[in-house]
């Protein structure tokens, strides 16, 4: 395996325009997102965490369990406490087949307060089973990257959703329009045939990370881009064109249903 790419199953395929394109073509055929405005950020949140709860209530009842991914960054920290209030009033039942696994990871030791597992701590609190956190493991416990995504990717395989299909996957967005651990122009967001990837190299600290794919977000059930703030509004203009793998990751962040919640100052950014 390649320094940039890990994942379970093939070899990832990756690297330049056909790749892109690959991603694009497959993002283009999902339907468009749809785009809910409010007031602010933790009103955008509340809404996107209700959604949320009443998906992964449905999916319990259906199929007997439930698989969200969750995100990091301001939108990250704005769900934790909505979703805590929203999944603990749901039965005990359900709350106990809940599943959380992370569209993204830091590769530092665990508990450092740069992972975004830390984000499930009011999670646990409210009830999902700690054995039904699906962590990255940490440099003291594995040789390195490679092995973690490794190791996730056989997590994934074996405990994660049927078909591959997250119920729900929230994201945040970056200035530069980068989802999970998937940047412009880095020649790890670009890999396909996989559905978790290791991130060398990242332009943000910390250098190393792990991310689901494209492949992993495209097949998810209900995708949810939270983002607040004026210095969002150019990513949010460029997220909701036509998909661009390269320049802007988000635009390609689609599931068979994509929702955008936004405050007002970034949904100035949104074609009107």
């Amino acid at each position: 395996m390649g320094g940039t790419s890990t994942a379970a199953g093939p070899a990832p395929h990756g690297g330049g325009a056909a790749a892109a394109a690959r991603i694009e073509r497959a993002a283009a055929a999902l339907p468009a997102p749809g785009i809910v405005v409010a007031p602010d950020l933790e009103e955008a949140s509340r809404r996107a965490a209700r959604r949320t709860a009443e998906i992964l209530e449905r999916a319990v009842l259906r199929n007997g369990v439930a698989h969200l991914a969750l995100t990091g960054g301001s939108a990250g920290v704005a769900l934790a406490g909505m979703l805590s209030e929203q999944l603990g009033a749901l039965p005990a039942p359900v709350l106990g087949s809940i599943h959380l696994w992370f569209g993204d990871e830091r590769f530092v030791p665990l508990g450092d307060e740069q992972r975004n597992d830390l984000l499930a701590a009011p999670l646990i609190e409210a009830g999902v089973p700690e054995s039904a956190v699906h962590r990255l493991a940490g440099p003291e416990q594995v040789a390195g990257l490679e092995e973690a995504t490794a190791r996730l990717a056989r997590d994934l395989a074996e405990h994660g959703p049927r078909d591959g299909s997250f119920d729900v996957v929230h994201l945040g967005l970056g200035p530069d329009a980068h989802v999970c651990s998937l940047f412009p122009a880095h020649p790890a967001a670009l890999s396909t045939g996989v559905s978790a990837v290791a991130v060398d190299h990242s332009p943000k600290p910390p250098p190393q990370r792990c991310s689901l794919t494209f492949d992993a977000i495209h097949r998810s059930g209900a995708v949810m881009v939270v983002a607040g703030g004026a210095g969002k509004a150019r990513a949010v203009a460029a997220s909701l064109g036509a998909p661009d793998a390269v320049a802007a990751p988000a635009s390609c962040a689609r599931g068979r249903t994509t929702t955008w919640y936004l405050d007002t100052a970034a949904a100035a950014g949104a074609p009107s």
